[in-house]
């Protein structure tokens, strides 16, 4: 089934009232619904104004939010306090509801932080006016945009110190720290000597993110925009951007576990047999999931073998450094895919209660049983002790594995 979806594009920082703006961007609702709905936000009548306008962030223009306060103003709340104005509030269900866990996930971040529990948690600077319509007009252009799924990508964090009512922090803030440590964010090291991620962006993000770092796939986008920040850098946008679009279909197998996979090839020649086994002995220890060698024709008509190595990704580049090091070859190309893969387990197999087999089994997500495999080097030690050949090995071990698991069944019935 098809989903409106989102990404947010924040390398260089998020803050409540730039993700504000970038939803304010996209076009995809009237401008006049959102700010109906930010009026019936259970704040006191008229004491705050909304200023939007279109400014320039290194040589980029871009929308910019301002949340105004007006009169004088309540800075220090206390979380049920907050969560009471969002009951309150006559918004959409689905925006109440999103700017509730927004505020309950800082809430919880804030709880660990000061070593206090939930209930005692009060907001200073997110508690203001400004960062409260900042969360609700978020959820509230979220809402109207009909967003089902969200992306995010990697995120840097900063440095140096932000003076808080606490004092001066160290950045990111030990909150800031707190969620994206809770929600596996994505971080880059992109450096940034201010900070660049404030809690408010931060609890948004967590909050609305299916996923880190890759950009969902989309059938088509429908809307985009972004949203200034207040400073203005002449070395880099200090924006955050955001596509919406409909998600392509998902086609996951409900079966089977997908994984993330890196294939590495090269191709060899002028290079003797046993190099190359050595170099494939070298791959195996060095974590490679699956090594094949193949016979190929080159250039001018030279016999060579194309070899190629699954990995995981994290182990591609250590992989591509091995064959440069260990083959002839001078270069080694690498790809990443997806993979799906079956559940793997091992039992132990007692063959007429002396042979002791290691027996490797597949299984679905299900638990059904897709194979049964003896592990060769321990059949070929029974085949050898027994004096007999292969394929009779085979027959004794899945002979006693069936009845072991006959009998394994019948005593958990």
């Amino acid at each position: 089934m098809k989903k409106t979806a989102a990404h947010f594009d924040c390398q260089f920082g998020a803050a409540g009232d730039m993700l504000l703006a970038a939803m304010l961007d996209t076009g995809l609702f009237e401008y006049a619904d959102w700010h109906d709905a930010v009026q019936k936000i259970a704040l006191p009548e008229n004491s705050f104004t909304i200023s939007i306008k279109r400014v320039e962030r290194c040589s980029l223009k871009t929308n910019k939010v301002d949340i105004i306060p007006v009169g004088p103003q309540t800075t220090e709340r206390h979380l049920s306090e907050i969560l009471d104005i969002i009951e309150r509030s006559e918004i959409s269900p689905g925006a109440k509801d999103l700017a509730h866990r927004i505020f309950h996930r800082l809430g919880t971040a804030e709880a660990f932080v000061h070593g206090i529990p939930i209930e005692d948690v009060h907001f200073h600077e997110v508690g203001a006016i400004d960062s409260i319509v900042d969360i609700l007009g978020f959820a509230i252009a979220f809402d109207l945009c009909k967003i089902e799924k969200a992306s995010v990508s990697a995120v840097p964090l900063g440095s140096g110190t932000v003076l808080t009512q606490h004092g001066n922090l160290p950045v990111p803030a030990p909150a800031v720290q707190k969620l994206i440590a809770d929600s596996q964010a994505a971080i880059s090291n992109f450096s940034i000597p201010y900070e660049c991620l404030t809690p408010t962006g931060a609890a948004i993000l967590c909050e609305i993110a299916d996923s880190w770092g890759a950009h969902l796939g989309f059938e088509k986008v429908i809307g985009s925009g972004s949203g200034a920040g207040n400073k203005d850098s002449e070395h880099w946008p200090n924006v955050c951007r955001v596509l919406v679009g409909i998600a392509e279909e998902s086609n996951a197998s409900q079966r089977f576990r997908e994984e993330q996979i890196a294939v590495v090839e090269a191709n060899i020649d002028d290079q003797s047999p046993q190099g190359i086994s050595y170099a494939v002995d070298r791959l195996w220890q060095s974590g490679a999931l699956d090594v094949t060698v193949s016979p190929c024709l080159m250039k001018k008509g030279r016999s060579g073998h194309a070899l190629s190595v699954i990995c995981d990704p994290s182990n591609a580049t250590l992989i591509q450094e091995l064959l440069l090091t260990h083959t002839t070859t001078i270069g080694a190309r690498v790809q990443y895919m997806k993979r799906l893969v079956a559940e793997r387990s091992f039992v132990d197999v007692t063959v007429d209660q002396s042979t002791r087999v290691k027996v490797k089994i597949a299984k679905d997500r299900s638990g059904n049983v897709l194979n049964v495999h003896p592990e060769f080097d321990d059949l070929a030690a029974m085949a050898t002790a027994r004096n007999i050949s292969i394929k009779e090995a085979h027959q004794l071990v899945m002979n006693s594995y069936e009845e072991q698991s006959r009998l394994g069944s019948s005593s958990t019935s």
